[in-house]
């Protein structure tokens, strides 16, 4: 909930720095992968990403024959890819076989909540970006733009400055926190204000839930019923899946 991901996101998704490499690629990784579909995901992103046609038997290719896939399409090419949300080092040691060292520039972003990861020498040089929480200025607006997006110019009332102030501190600058909360309290009248702050005292007492997942929690209670079985139901699904819709 910092905003590791949305930072690393922005640099990707910048066309100016897309410029300067052939080919780039977005890998969610999470704790549980199966590094054959990590390459798979490497193939269909490049080649997607320059409208190039994945090859049409990657899905019954093996270890051997994919990695050889990507090391052929990368070797001679300036390229981008981006970690996301990796666990463990070993994750590291079996995915470079496949990012070869081509002396042309090419830059691998990570992001990791793990500091043992981060500080990995990864036989590269490494550069370490730690993110810091939200100044104080800083998360208020963050919160106001959410909160108060229905009212005059995004700006508080007076009557619900110092409550708001005090919702604010609690996020402790988590940017995610801060979003949750805010999104919350957009829909609340000025009477009930005072009731979430209350419930969010209590559910701050829970010692197995993290900060962020307090938050999120009273969000989720928030819901309108056939909200939270939708919500339920996708917990079904594994992290970072993908589901489709029709």
């Amino acid at each position: 909930g910092s905003g590791k991901t949305t930072l690393v996101a922005k640099t990707f998704n910048d066309e100016r720095v897309k410029k300067q490499f052939h080919c780039c690629a977005w890998l969610t990784v999470s704790q549980t992968y199966v590094i054959e579909d990590l390459f798979r995901s490497l193939i269909k992103e490049f080649h997607e990403a320059n409208k190039e046609k994945v090859p049409a038997d990657m899905n019954s290719m093996r270890y051997k024959e994919l990695l050889q896939v990507l090391v052929n399409y990368l070797e001679s090419k300036r390229y981008m890819v981006v970690l996301d949300d990796v666990w463990d080092i070993k994750l590291w040691k079996e995915i470079k076989i496949a990012l070869p060292n081509t002396q042309f520039g090419s830059r691998i972003m990570l992001t990791t909540r793990r500091e043992d990861v981060a500080s990995y020498s990864f036989g590269v040089q490494s550069h370490i970006h730690h993110i810091q929480p939200l100044e104080k200025n800083d998360a208020w607006e963050l919160f106001s733009s959410k909160a108060f997006s229905a009212y005059q110019n995004k700006c508080c009332p007076p009557d619900l400055q110092s409550l708001a102030e005090e919702l604010v501190e609690k996020c402790e600058g988590l940017p995610l926190a801060v979003v949750a909360l805010g999104g919350l309290m957009s829909s609340k009248k000025p009477f009930e204000w005072k009731q979430v702050y209350n419930s969010l005292n209590l559910h701050l007492t829970i010692p197995l839930l993290e900060l962020v997942e307090n938050i999120l929690f009273l969000s989720f209670d928030d819901l309108p019923y056939p909200l939270k079985h939708c919500f339920l139901y996708c917990s079904l699904f594994p992290e970072d899946y993908s589901i489709r819709r029709k």
